[in-house]
């Protein structure tokens, strides 16, 4: 294969990687903010959730520890990942349509825990 040739089929492989590449998410903004546990059916601890804008999550429970970590959103899911002493944790939430609300799915029982959007 002559130089022209193979430069040729780089470009070419080069532009087809480029069209096929994921488009970034939409605009997350509406996950920024504090998310507070409205029900949990497994009557886990009342918590929250806050995200921010630069990636970073903050996970409290009421009279408890508070840790931190990040997070990665798409427009179908949020997967935060934080650390519980030397143990990383990752969790996934699946926003509802309106995006008002995240359930996590417990690994236990298969039920939903829901967080709610406050201002």
């Amino acid at each position: 294969m002559t130089r022209r040739r193979l430069r040729a089929a780089l470009a070419l492989l080069a532009l087809g990687l480029l069209w096929a590449a994921p488009v970034p998410a939409a605009d997350q903004a509406w996950l920024v903010g504090r998310w507070e546990l409205l029900r949990d059916p497994d009557g886990g601890a009342q918590d929250w959730l806050e995200f921010n804008r630069e990636g970073q999550v903050a996970l409290a429970r009421r009279n408890g520890p508070r840790y931190t970590g990040r997070y990665h959103a798409s427009d179908d899911a949020v997967q935060i990942d934080y650390k519980i002493g030397s143990q990383s944790v990752i969790t996934t939430f699946i926003p509802s349509a309106d995006k008002r609300e995240l359930y996590a799915r417990s690994a236990v029982t298969g039920m939903n825990a829901v967080y709610e959007k406050r201002p």
